[in-house]
């Protein structure tokens, strides 16, 4: 092949093609370093590139008819950049105080989580985050922290004319609970200069913003945000001072558009040491949801930050900005709560506890504390409501933090999820199912009640039923609450297999809600020889027996069977399906933050159907068992204990009332918990409802709460169907 040769023409102009490019660079570089190298060298000096995150909007939580819950307003806030502030000539201590007198004479307070008092020298109640970040900062100083502790010391014992030898001893680890307030803020002043000549408020102030500014070097997070949700006043005012270092972000804020289902819905804040293990791949400024629904639908409900790199002069004017990532909004949660049925079940625990303890009277010492109600769609698993009293205001939570974890009735604790409770003669249905899978029963077995269980009569224990009910079946029993019926049940089926049909029904296992829960117990020979060593610690023979006497009293829903109230409407749910267990949700589905797009819809999830555990000849049967159980709930509501309140309700009800024993050493007094379980429609069951009143005295306590539920359910589906109603105009 013939080689290729450049010839002497194309090279001389390569060559000389370089030769220009390399002398227009030597021409800008002498103009940049040797004419204009002052102008630069002063940009460089007054100017830096600064970058910043976007934040991306936070997605909305809606109801079930698409109604927001919880969504965000957009705010102003005035933001502190350290850097300028520092670099100004005035004293920076002064500029902070002026700057917080100008904020308080207009209404406002700033941004201070430093939890001590400045008078006396004290911690405060902390929230998690607070501790967290405490303990964070003590770590990050901690020889400088040690040295101020031992010279603390050592000045203690000089002023004590103490002649002893011994060094000051300063703790293994420096956390909040081994360094004293006083110790901190001599640290914080020694630390920030602050000086002496301030007053003890006046340090306080600066050392928590100085905190504050510090903290967030430490932990990795953004520019301390002074002064959050600025109106145009205050910031007009900030910036005729031409304070250094005062710049104004947007942002928004959650903004809360209902005041129920506090606990359901939830709050945001700043990841914690707690939850750290749940965000490792998020910043550590970054908001998070911290409970309820906020944390469960975090992953849907976060968006993604964008960036900006900003040039900035000295003086922290912005002079350009380049966008190198855009922020993308999250996605808008649907649930599958209906808020009106929400706040109608809220409304109604709540005075029917004030009626409860009004009818008592003040001189009663133990009243109705608190309760909870649980509404559920039995046809796909749906938590229509969920609520708990007493409640707290999601608005202002952080401010309030401390008074509400000393208020009256923990209204912090979420009794629908974390309360467990004994069931009481709601559980009879499940005595009654084991009886019938077994073959302890049948649906027509009738046992005779004469108002006492005479079969440990020789023992001196005779337990006592509610009437005299003559030979009863299963309907009647249910209907009635016949403790002598289900005592019989009882001790032919045993412990265990009761057990067993608890955990069928969902009974003592966490639902998979997501959210607070704990799973409660059932009633087995573990947690029975539990008790039974409890109560006699020093008797070999309660440690390993559970007594004939204690299983019957299983089966009326005693013994330590604790289940919480969304379990029991899970378990009402079961028996009106009959028998198909869904696992409880609180979502129906994810759009984009525009509503144009679904991300995700949720479908029903069975969790357990007994069909697929019964031999073909129990298939055959197990219909017919289940209706027993749904008329004898039935009849509950027309004849039975529910009857006085039911029995011309308008809507067709299935019920079932417990009344539970609160034992004598029990400190919250001697009223029982009043447990009520119901579903409708009877013959198109549609929602199943638990509720729970604490000390409420008898299970019909809870039957106003239930009846309010189905009137505002049931007029809803008549609005929706667009069928007319009495007492509304027709047009």
């Amino acid at each position: 092949m013939k080689q290729q040769r450049l010839s002497p023409a194309r090279l001389g102009v390569v060559i000389g093609f370089l030769i220009v490019v390399c002398i227009i660079y030597l021409v800008a570089l002498f103009d940049m370093q040797v004419v204009h190298g002052a102008t630069w060298a002063n940009y460089a000096e007054n100017h830096r590139l600064v970058a910043r995150n976007v934040e991306a909007s936070r997605g909305r939580i809606m109801d079930r008819h698409e109604a927001d819950l919880v969504s965000n307003r957009a705010v102003n806030n005035i933001v502190l950049d350290w850097v300028v502030l520092a670099n100004s000539p005035a004293n920076t201590n002064d500029t902070l105080l002026e700057m917080v007198r100008l904020a308080e004479s207009m209404g406002y307070v700033h941004t201070d989580t430093l939890a001590i008092t400045h008078s006396p020298l004290q911690y405060t109640a902390m929230s998690p985050a607070q501790e967290w970040h405490l303990n964070r900062f003590m770590l990050h100083y901690d020889r400088s922290l040690r040295n101020m502790i031992r010279t603390m010391q050592a000045e203690d014992l000089l002023a004590d004319n103490n002649d002893t030898e011994a060094p000051p001893s300063v703790p293994d680890e420096l956390n909040v609970d081994t360094v004293s307030a006083v110790q901190l803020m001599a640290f914080l002043r020694q630390q920030y200069r602050i000086d002496p000549e301030y007053t003890a408020a006046e340090t306080r102030i600066i050392a928590g913003i100085r905190y504050e500014i510090d903290l967030r070097t430490i932990i990795g997070m953004d520019e301390y945000i002074f002064i959050e949700d600025a109106s145009v006043r205050l910031i007009s005012a900030f910036l005729e001072r031409n304070f250094p270092g005062v710049t104004v972000q947007p942002s928004s804020v959650r903004r809360y558009n209902t005041t129920v289902a506090a606990h359901v819905l939830g709050r945001v804040g700043p990841i914690t040491a707690e939850n750290l293990h749940l965000f490792e791949d998020y910043p550590l400024d970054a908001q998070v949801g911290q409970d309820g629904l906020e944390r469960d639908f975090q992953p849907w409900l976060r968006g993604t930050n964008g960036r900006v790199v900003q040039t900035v002069t000295a003086d922290g004017v912005v002079i350009g900005e380049h966008f190198t990532r855009d922020a993308q909004p999250g996605g808008n949660v649907v649930t599958t709560i209906d808020s009106g049925l929400q706040a109608v079940a809220e409304a109604a625990l709540r005075s029917t506890i004030r009626q409860i303890n009004a009818e008592r009277g003040p001189q009663e010492i133990h009243q109705a504390t608190g309760g909870a109600v649980v509404a559920i769609d039995p046809r796909n698993g749906e938590v229509l409501a969920i609520a708990s009293v007493p409640t707290f205001s999601l608005e202002g939570f952080s401010d309030n933090f401390a008074a509400l974890l000393d208020e009256t009735g923990n209204p912090l604790f979420n009794r629908a999820t974390m309360g467990a409770y004994e069931p009481g003669s709601t559980f009879k249905m499940v005595t009654a199912l084991a009886g019938l899978y077994y073959g302890s029963i049948t649906e027509h077995t009738t046992i005779p009640c004469d108002g006492a269980f005479w079969e440990f009569a020789e023992h001196d224990y005779i337990p006592r039923c509610m009437g005299i009910h003559g030979n009863i079946d299963l309907r009647g029993a249910i209907a009635h609450s016949c403790n002598v019926y289900f005592f019989q049940v009882a001790y032919w089926v045993g412990m265990e297999r009761m057990a067993d049909f608890a955990e069928r029904f969902g009974l003592g296992d966490l639902t998979g809600i997501g959210f607070g829960e704990v799973p409660g117990q059932r009633s087995t020979w573990d947690t029975m020889i539990a008790l039974n060593r409890d109560l006699r610690p020093d008797d070999p023979f309660y440690h390993n027996n559970v007594f004939d006497g204690q299983i019957i009293q299983i089966g009326i829903g005693q013994g330590v069977s604790m289940f919480t109230p969304l379990q029991l409407a899970n378990y009402t749910a079961m028996i009106a399906s009959g028998g198909v267990r869904f696992q409880p949700t609180l979502l129906r589905e994810v759009r984009s933050y525009d509503g144009r797009h679904v991300l995700y819809v949720n479908e029903p999830v069975v969790m357990y159907d007994i069909r697929d555990h019964l031999t073909p000849e129990q298939v055959e049967l197990v219909d017919a068992w289940f209706l027993s159980l749904q008329e004898g709930m039935r009849l509950t509501s027309t004849h039975g204990t529910a009857a006085s309140q039911l029995a011309n309700f308008r809507h067709p009800v299935a019920s079932k009332t417990g009344t539970v024993e609160v034992r004598a050493d029990d400190e919250d007094g001697p009223y029982s918990h009043g447990v009520f379980i119901a579903y409708a429609p009877f013959d198109d069951p549609q929602i199943a409802i638990a509720v729970v009143i604490e000390h409420g005295g008898r299970g019909g306590a809870g039957i106003p709460i239930a009846t309010a539920m189905f009137d505002h359910f049931f007029r809803d589906q008549v609005v929706d169907q667009r069928l007319p109603v009495e007492n509304v105009l027709l047009r």
